[in-house]
Order: structure tokens, then C-alpha cells, then sequence
């Protein structure tokens, strides 16, 4: 009998750290996703005012979440967040409004794709 209430609390713990990283990713993503597209938003404008400050938001709220991302995701997916995030900085820097849109357009991708894979769902088990 305790062996099974030793499996069933574990099972439990489990779970809900499951769920808890779940809607941890997802409320972040979207919160990174949002923020990505203001700065396509003030990008697409060409407000270089705003778009410096806009990136500036991106990465502040890049920095507040990326820790426990490194805790939960796979740090290469991290990377590959970090480059792309300090790729468009640069093109912003540069007014290359092309590139840069197209780098946003990754980052919203690589953001909703990762947390996406890390959802605790059968397709992500099989």
C-alpha cells in the first residue's frame, strides 16, 4: 500500500508540473510573440523611434523569462532564440527593414514552435 501511494503522489507531482510548465510556456510565448509584433508593427511604419524602443521591450522580456526557459526547453532551442532576437537588434540598428521583418517572422515562429513541442499531449509522447 505505500508503494502505491509513493507512485500515485509522484504521479501527481508529475503531472502538475506538467501542467504548470505548460501554461507557463504558452502564457510566455504569446507574451514574446506580442511583443514581436509590435515591433513588426512599428517596423512595418519605419517609426525607428519606436521600433528601437519596441526591441528594447523584446529583449528586456526575453531576459526576465529566459531563465526558466533554460530550466525547462533544450538550451539549443534557447540559442537559436537568442541569435535571431540579437540578429534583428542589429538589423534595426542598420534600418534594414526587410531582413529585419523577416527575422521577426522566425523569432514568432521559433517562440510558438517551442512551445508547442514542449506541451505534455500524446502526440508529444509518441
Amino acid at each position: 500500500m505505500k508503494t502505491f501511494v509513493a507512485i500515485l503522489i509522484a504521479l501527481v507531482i508529475f503531472l502538475g508540473l506538467s501542467i504548470w510548465n505548460t501554461i507557463y510556456l504558452t502564457r510566455t510565448s504569446d507574451e514574446l510573440a506580442n511583443q514581436a509584433e509590435k515591433v513588426r508593427a512599428a517596423l512595418s511604419d519605419e517609426e525607428w523611434g519606436d521600433t528601437d524602443t519596441e526591441i528594447k521591450n523584446l529583449r528586456q522580456t526575453w531576459g526576465k523569462h529566459k531563465k526558466t526557459w533554460l530550466l525547462l526547453v533544450e538550451h539549443s532551442d534557447i540559442d537559436s532564440i537568442d541569435r535571431t532576437i540579437f540578429r534583428v537588434d542589429e538589423l534595426i540598428r542598420h534600418k534594414d527593414k526587410e531582413q529585419s521583418l523577416a527575422d521577426l517572422a522566425e523569432l514568432r515562429f521559433l517562440v510558438q514552435d517551442l512551445a508547442d513541442k514542449e506541451v505534455l499531449s500524446l502526440a508529444n509522447i509518441f
